[in-house]
């Protein structure tokens, strides 16, 4: 009855977290696809981790929740919005190595020391594919990608879009065609949330 009591708990706290972000228009990923990171790093146990476009720190939590003895990266654009996520994990896991960046995912990438097991990806939708460019020599061997909002809120199916969806649906489109080449990933996609795709690095 108590771990009960603790998930019911923890579930009404992520509740608030995400009502408040709404509130102060911060994207967040649904709960369901923040239960589902969560499932992948308790099965992958990776050691080494990336989030691109973290912002205050939701989706990280069920990502740093089940680590072990493991490195977390956190990238964000938005400096305010890091300092947030950057408070709010510290304080849930004092005990995690982690590191926050503010700033372009596609600049600070290079200059990481590490591999990594894990990533998550969350960022601009336009900048999908060369995310997987400068990821291509920061992957070890059987690395998992997990990518929100492939599905766009439905558009990428869409026939006509709005001028302003146009550069973030093509680039979308054409992170799908590079994470289905079947050489180097093995992709799953998967219809909860906005659409989340996981591929494993095969090289």
């Amino acid at each position: 009855m108590k771990d009960l009591k603790n998930i019911l708990d923890e579930k009404e706290y992520l509740h608030d977290l995400s009502k408040i972000s709404a509130e102060n228009k911060v994207p967040v990923i649904s709960y369901e696809v923040g239960r589902l990171l969560e499932t992948v790093i308790f099965i992958k146990n990776p050691e080494y981790v990336l989030e691109i476009g973290c912002g205050e720190g939701y989706s990280s939590y069920f990502i740093i929740k089940n680590l072990k003895k493991a490195i977390f990266t956190g990238i964000d654009l938005n400096c305010r919005r890091l300092q947030k996520a950057k408070e709010f994990i510290s304080s849930s896991f004092p005990d995690i190595t982690a590191n926050f960046y503010c700033g372009n995912a596609l600049k600070i990438i290079p200059a990481l020391n590490f591999k990594f097991d894990f990533v998550f990806i969350d960022g601009a939708k336009f900048e999908y594919p060369d995310y997987i460019e400068v990821l291509s020599e920061k992957l070890n061997k059987n690395a998992v990608i997990v990518a929100d909002n492939i599905f766009y809120d439905e558009k990428i199916f869409a026939r006509y879009v709005k001028d302003h969806d146009k550069n973030s649906l093509k680039g979308l489109k054409k992170f799908i065609k590079l994470i289905s080449n079947e050489k180097i990933f093995d992709t799953k996609f998967i219809d909860i949330g906005d659409g989340i795709s996981i591929s494993i690095y095969k090289q």
